[in-house]
């Protein structure tokens, strides 16, 4: 099943990043100073932040998505966008299908797709059991113009946060996002008790541009 809509704001307005004040030249030196800054010099990296007139966790929002996917992962963590295919999102909504059902046929999966940025939630029982399921957030997948797929994961702050899986320097299809998912490691995806059951362990998706 799914949904298609826009974020907006609490009050009604769509959401607006301080970063989008950035032109894409500024965004891609800050990234790379930032991304260089962190790892040696805290004062630096503030005094990047300060000066960017953002706050150093929206600048590590910055060197991740660098990180993670280099000039594309920044235009990732800009506003969504729409894709000139406009199947491509509804063939992908098929992939994360067919992986669901390949892998965790018992869970139940909600899709929702916004331009060029597909929210996946999964469905878990409420506390109360006369309230049936609940959503959690599980993933979202944004497809930039390059035809790479970006995973994110959601924070505890509630923002979505990008997730390093090849490196920006490597094509990133979908199906490698997916399997980053079904594996979680870190527990940024399932939680702390880990992913369900895998009832088709060890059964990676073909390597594609969709999965």
């Amino acid at each position: 099943m799914s949904g298609r809509g826009r974020a907006v704001h609490p009050e009604g307005r769509p959401q607006r990043s301080p970063l989008e004040a950035l032109t894409p030249t500024q965004l891609r030196r800050l990234a790379k100073r930032a991304d260089k800054a962190r790892s040696r010099d805290v004062a630096e990296f503030e005094f990047l932040a300060a000066s960017a007139s953002i706050t150093p966790r929206q600048l590590r929002l910055v060197a991740d998505a660098w990180a993670e996917g280099g000039h594309s992962g920044l235009a990732a963590i800009g506003p969504a966008r729409e894709v000139d295919d406009v199947g491509v999102m509804d063939r992908a909504e098929a992939v994360i299908e067919t992986w669901r059902r390949r892998h965790f046929p018992l869970d139940a999966f909600e899709v929702s797709t916004w331009r060029n940025v597909l929210t996946v939630d999964w469905m878990v029982p409420a506390a109360r059991r006369s309230q049936g399921l609940v959503r959690r957030p599980l993933m979202q997948l944004r497809r930039t113009e390059d035809g790479r797929w970006h995973l994110y994961r959601r924070a505890i702050q509630g923002e979505w946060w990008p997730v390093l899986v090849r490196g920006r320097r490597r094509r990133q299809p979908l199906s490698a996002c997916l399997d980053a998912v079904r594996v979680d490691p870190l527990h940024h995806f399932w939680g702390e008790g880990g992913p369900p059951v895998d009832l088709a362990d060890g059964d990676a998706l073909p390597d594609s541009p969709l999965g």
